[in-house]
């Protein structure tokens, strides 16, 4: 009997040790397990998008030689220095992998605060990391189809200088790669004010409110993150502010039906 209650205890006991807190010492160590996964499955997904690198140039390309060729002109991209095409290489190799990344990156950090969440948060965690890839591939989908090709075509197609366009691969096949994830990154604008709004950090009524300093905001962002020009700054601005409107519609109709319910 002795035995067994010597042996009862120490399953209590190790029970016990298993639900302890943990130290900041060993957050840190999972932190660090997560940010090494992450730079691991980039710098893997970078060396295998450069084994096709030619078809991802292409791809991204597109959009440029289309309308040169579109304008009657060449479609030929040129470069003025020697290591100007591998690191254009490298960093369309980089944001490929980042965008493909993206979900991965997320769950190694929806790991990381797994154990702190409840089963129904977990639950409204996961739907989330699927609607940030919808989004953030519906964005980039959105630069790539709509906005790239516009601004060149505006550039391009209505320049009266008697001058000779030749594109650099380096500026404007990076301008392009750019615009997508920034665009990406932009489309979270819903989730990001559906947080706020479930978190209780601030009231849909509130947000509601300062909507003019929302879309001062959103104008002076895109300012900053676009390249210096009116046309990409309002191609950018304009979806976030049509993404807000709609994010406190959202917000408005599922407060609605809590309400109801």
């Amino acid at each position: 009997m002795s035995i067994l209650r010597s042996t009862r205890g120490l399953k209590t006991w190790s029970a016990n040790m298993n639900d302890r807190p943990k130290t900041l010492f060993e957050h840190i160590v999972e932190l660090r397990s997560v940010i090494v996964n992450s730079s691991l499955a980039i710098i893997i997904s970078m060396i295998l998008c450069y084994l096709i690198i030619d078809s991802i140039f292409d791809f991204v390309a597109k959009p440029l030689t289309k309308v040169l060729e579109s304008a009657g002109r060449s479609g030929e991209l040129v470069y003025t220095s020697i290591p100007e095409i591998f690191s254009t290489h490298l960093r369309i190799a980089f944001y490929s992998s980042l965008t493909i990344c993206f979900p991965y990156i997320i769950l190694q950090f929806w790991k990381f605060v797994r154990p702190a969440l409840s089963v129904n948060e977990n639950k409204i965690i996961i739907r989330i990391i699927f609607v940030i890839s919808i989004l953030f591939t519906a964005g980039a989908a959105f630069a790539y189809y709509i906005v790239i090709p516009n601004i060149f075509t505006i550039f391009i197609k209505q320049s009266s200088v008697p001058a000779k366009f030749l594109p650099r691969i380096g500026e404007n096949v990076s301008f392009i790669v750019l615009l997508m994830f920034v665009f990406g990154l932009s489309f979270q604008m819903p989730l990001l004010i559906l947080a706020i709004d479930k978190l209780k950090i601030l009231k849909i009524s509130t947000i509601t409110k300062l909507w003019r300093e929302v879309i001062l905001a959103i104008v002076i962002l895109s300012a900053i993150v676009t390249p210096p020009d009116a046309f990409s700054m309002f191609f950018l601005a304009a979806p976030l502010v049509l993404l807000f409107i709609i994010s406190i519609l959202i917000c408005r109709i599922t407060n609605y039906k809590k309400c109801q319910n």
